[in-house]
């Protein structure tokens, strides 16, 4: 297992670990919000979770008797039984260990720190990883959280007009209650130079001309900034540079492309704006781990 590896995706990591031995099925968002959720059956391990830029929300579906967990997130292990319905938080940009015994089946959701900032704009805490660890000390239980992550499972299954929109609507719902969850106190509001409308107007620009070569000099100006406030602006609000935003977005058109398997990676590449073919293996290698080809046969075998 490659601890040192800087993996973005959680699910990447998931897939290529050593949870590899677990059967798993996995699904990302069909909405405009970016999110992933995976089923996993685990039995008894002891492994290591690296540092990831998602904050991923545990809800136990089922556990044999006597299943336990224990973890520790560097502030000491600790442990309880995993009982289904009672559910724990792994902050974002935090490495884990985790000791198991006995078997459960698990739902997990990992939402990339840059969806958590753009549901919540100037709401959002600035550090995201000292917000949610309130919810990883012990686990809990929450009446309302498990009917809505089996409902945002159910819908990122079909992929229609409406799922789309309700799965955008439920994970906006779901992290505004993670956060009231987790005890984050309101406060002013903050001065921004890029408040959810200018990021909207950004948003919509990268996704109409996301085939397109795009630099930073033309979100500034579709932003209405200078270059150099836009890239300082952007990574405040966002968590991440424009580029490292934009080639995520890119490689998300990729793989939705990928997963439809109606075009040759030329084409995958032209249409989702990368310069060339070995820039688009490139880049999509540094995002998930895998070449788009490998990528793709894991994604048809699940």
């Amino acid at each position: 297992m490659r601890q040192t590896e800087d993996w973005i995706r959680y699910a990447d990591f998931y897939r290529k670990s050593p949870y590899s031995i677990f059967p798993q099925e996995h699904r990302d968002s069909p909405g405009r919000l970016n999110f992933h959720m995976i089923t996993v059956e685990q039995g008894d391990h002891e492994f290591v979770d690296p540092s990831v830029p998602e904050t991923v929300v545990a809800l136990p579906l089922s556990a044999s008797p006597n299943n336990t967990w224990a973890w520790d997130m560097g502030y000491g292990w600790r442990n309880d039984a995993a009982a289904p319905g009672r559910m724990l938080v792994l902050p974002a940009d935090n490495t884990s260990r985790w000791r198991v015994t006995g078997s459960r089946r698990l739902l997990l959701l990992t939402i990339p720190s840059s969806t958590v900032r753009r549901i919540l704009g100037p709401a959002a805490p600035d550090q995201l990883t000292e917000t949610f660890l309130p919810l990883s000390q012990s686990t809990w239980e929450d009446s309302f959280m498990p009917p809505l992550m089996t409902r945002l499972w159910e819908g990122t299954a079909r992929g229609h007009a409406t799922d789309r929109l309700l799965v955008d609507g439920a994970l906006t719902t779901l992290v505004a209650h993670l956060l009231q969850l987790a005890g984050a106190l309101d406060r002013p509001m903050k001065y921004i130079s890029l408040p959810n409308w200018r990021l909207k107007r950004i948003f919509e620009y990268v996704e109409a001309h996301l085939h397109q070569e795009i630099d930073i000099a033309a979100l500034a100006e579709v932003a209405g900034l200078s270059v150099r406030h836009f890239a300082r602006a952007f990574r405040e609000e966002v968590g991440e540079t424009p580029h490292r935003w934009l080639m995520a977005q890119r490689t998300e058109r990729a793989m939705t492309l990928l997963r439809a398997d109606q075009l040759p990676l030329a084409e995958i590449a032209t249409a989702c704006g990368f310069s060339s073919q070995s820039h688009f293996s490139k880049v999509f290698r540094q995002v998930t781990g895998d070449t788009p080809t490998r990528w793709s046969h894991v994604m048809k075998g699940n």
